[in-house]
């Protein structure tokens, strides 16, 4: 910790010293997507120049054109901007009664989770994507979500009074949440 010291003292700012003490000790600095960047994020990662940023706002554009979502739309979808779908997270023991996890979609070490039915899954989503990265199957996860709330289903508000808990329990995930 000495030698953190010095970091707080040159007035480093706090999304450069949550990134220096991550993976040591457990940190939370919420840090949000700036207002007016045209979509829904939240993340306590920085997410500049990362190449999925852009692709993921696209697909939540095709997934929020759609009256009524389900599971195989949510794929066909995926499929159509070249993502596999279902594919397993490694590390998944045969304890699990139902097999392996799976990500719904997944490209080159992103992970993606689309959460239509329950807030509970965020969290499982979450562990998912902490598997995935302990065994070095993923670097990072995204949880898409719907950005108004439509009946009693998860959605971007919902998700944003959770995820401090989550960030806080789990400080060492690289994860993101979008709202379409």
């Amino acid at each position: 910790m000495n030698n953190l010291l010095h970091y707080a003292r040159d007035g480093i700012d706090r999304r450069s010293l949550n990134d220096a003490v991550r993976d040591y000790v457990p940190s939370f600095f919420p840090i949000d997507i700036p207002p007016g960047s045209g979509a829904n994020w939240l993340s306590t990662r920085p997410m500049f120049n990362v190449w999925w940023r852009e692709e993921i706002e696209k697909i939540g554009n095709d997934l929020a054109i759609e009256s009524s979502l389900d599971d195989k739309k949510v794929k066909r979808i995926f499929k159509e901007h070249k993502w596999e779908v279902d594919q397993s997270v490694e590390g998944i023991g045969i304890s699990d009664k139902r097999g392996k996890w799976k990500y719904d979609a997944y490209r080159n070490r992103v992970a993606i989770e689309v959460e239509l039915s329950s807030r509970s899954q965020v969290f499982k989503d979450s562990f998912k994507f902490l598997i995935g990265q302990a065994m070095s199957q993923t670097d990072v996860g995204v949880i898409m979500v719907r950005r108004e709330l439509i009946g009693r289903k998860p959605y971007f508000g919902s998700v944003r009074r959770d995820w401090h808990a989550i960030y806080t329990t789990l400080p060492m995930l690289n994860m993101a949440f979008y709202g379409f």
